[in-house]
């Protein structure tokens, strides 16, 4: 039996966290939008007909995090300090806007 080597903590990535907006908000219907967290940043997915749009921001670039709650599902307005365009995600659902933003606020933090 082959013993496997030691795993570094400090080089360790957890499996990113992903979490899609739901088909029954707008724009969503048949390409929904994904958000993704891993150890080295933010990964947000507009998916589209013709390929994807991708963008993918550092924990340290994020400024602000705004949420916006409806009955069932949120809207999220993820703001850089690089100036360029917030990241707007539409159709979370409750839970997973206030998981996107502990998560974030977490690396933030260094946790």
């Amino acid at each position: 039996m082959v013993a496997s080597p030691p795993v570094d903590p400090a080089r360790f990535e957890p499996e990113a966290s992903t979490y899609w907006s739901s088909r029954w908000s707008v724009g969503n219907h048949f390409f929904r939008d994904s958000v993704s967290l891993a150890g080295d940043g933010i990964l947000f997915r507009k998916r589209r007909l013709f390929g994807p749009n991708e963008e993918h921001i550092n924990y340290r670039a994020v400024a602000s995090i705004r949420i916006k709650n409806g009955v069932f599902l949120s809207n999220v307005s993820i703001e850089t300090s690089g100036g360029s365009q917030p990241i707007f995600i539409n159709g979370l659902w409750k839970s997973d806007a206030r998981a996107v933003q502990d998560a974030i606020r977490a690396h933030q933090d260094g946790k």
